[in-house]
């Protein structure tokens, strides 16, 4: 199967800015870049009429919630969800983020252990459309930090893993393990905007951190932290987790452990959340006074003052803003694009690498993901206008002409044709 995308420009993921090209792909694969395609290329390719339009990688999520049921109203709601509920709700979320553009997806914590990785065997099977997806355990936290839900008066069943102590730290991850995710999501810290433990405080101890990064490692297994407090911070970092989301109170100290790793390490800002909670949410019970006493316009400078420097250093981003609530739903994910230029001062062009190149070499596939070059898979969109310029035009689903994965285009752009042989 041959597919030609013809007269339009190709932003390929490194690149200042877009350029004239034509694309051919081969199957699941992009065989050529080229300026203008010649007639060997074009012959018994099914042409697409790109005029207008860029071609540019497809887009990844690195904080996904796709468990998240529509209309959550409370923090313990997915405690008290069924599997059944979160089960469909995960397959709906995930059909939803690939008609947006998103091919890729990295779990933030599945509210049940094989949630995201059943709906992951059925993406990959070609069961169910949805993204590529890196598997999350449920968030591993102690007695009493962020996700432990319980209660001593009536039974609840956590959406985490509740560890205490090296023996049961490494027991949740080989179950993890053995259950088949790929990545291990830890709670690290608490988190103002829930109430107890509070942001600043570190809720896991250091032999327990290190515990699950020991038995994480030789599995081959993804780290990810929720860290806000300056401790949490560099208790990620010192022990090897990929991805670091959050990290809106770092020191000199925390900026310097991310300089030194900055080849491996991602910081997830997840600055939607805060952005949405800050001009969006009043009418979901966040009023000003509620802002105030929770402290988000604070937490926002801090973060916004983190990940500035943490840019200036060089350290790789990751959008993913905890979509899935109420006020910012699935399907806005493509928001962060803009907020990392608007806030964090990222040209439109470096935002865009956060959502594309970055994000598939989080998920550990940068050397076939992420960039228009001939012999990488084809996770592509085509995008009315150019992105390069106008982030916003990846909000609109209307702007995404084609969404590709794999080689196949999930949704077809209407100046298709099948040509049998070259003009």
């Amino acid at each position: 199967m041959k597919t030609l995308f013809v007269n339009g420009h190709v932003w390929d993921g490194e690149a200042a800015a877009r350029r004239r090209a034509d694309v051919l792909i081969e199957d699941a694969l992009i065989h050529a870049v080229v300026e203008r395609a010649d007639a060997s290329l074009r012959h018994d390719a099914t042409l697409i009429d790109a005029s207008g339009a860029t071609l540019m990688p497809a887009l990844v999520d690195a904080h996904g919630h796709l468990p998240f049921p529509a209309g959550m109203t409370y923090f313990t709601q997915l405690d008290d969800t069924p599997i059944e509920e979160l089960v469909l709700a995960t397959v709906h979320n995930a059909r939803l983020m690939v008609d947006h553009g998103f091919t890729g997806v990295i779990g933030a914590g599945s509210p049940r252990l094989r949630i995201e990785l059943a709906v992951r065997n059925e993406i990959n099977a070609g069961r169910i459309p949805g993204p590529r997806l890196l598997a999350s355990t449920p968030t591993l936290t102690a007695t009493g930090g962020l996700n432990d839900t319980g209660q001593m008066h009536q039974g609840r069943s956590p959406c985490a893993m509740v560890i205490d102590g090296p023996i049961e730290a490494r027991r949740a991850v080989r179950t993890g393990y053995r259950e088949g995710v790929d990545l291990v999501k830890v709670n690290l810290s608490g988190d103002d905007l829930v109430g107890r433990p509070p942001g600043p405080v570190v809720t896991l101890a250091e032999d327990e951190v290190a515990a699950i990064s020991a038995a994480a490692r030789p599995l081959g297994l993804k780290l990810a932290a929720h860290a806000r407090a300056t401790d949490s911070i560099k208790l990620a970092l010192r022990h090897g987790f990929d991805i670091i989301h959050h990290a809106d109170y770092c020191d000199d100290e925390a900026f310097d452990l991310f300089e030194a790793r900055r080849d491996r390490v991602f910081a997830s800002p997840a600055i939607g959340f805060l952005h949405n909670l800050l001009h969006e949410a009043e009418g979901f019970g966040y009023g000003k006074a509620a802002l105030e006493s929770l402290g988000v316009a604070a937490l926002m400078d801090a973060n916004i003052r983190s990940h500035t420097e943490l840019r200036r250093r060089g350290i790789k981003a990751l959008i993913g803003g905890d979509y899935g609530l109420p006020w910012q739903p699935h399907g806005q994910n493509a928001r962060d694009i803009e907020h990392f230029v608007h806030y964090l001062g990222y040209t439109p062009v470096e935002a865009l690498r956060c959502a594309t190149r970055y994000g598939f070499e989080a998920m550990g596939r940068a050397r076939d993901l992420g960039l228009v070059r001939s012999g990488f898979v084809a996770d592509l969109l085509l995008v009315a206008g150019d992105p390069t310029q106008n982030v916003k035009l990846l909000q609109d689903p209307q702007n995404l002409l084609g969404i590709m994965k794999q080689g196949v285009l999930h949704k077809v752009p209407l100046t298709s044709g099948r040509v049998a042989h070259a003009a």
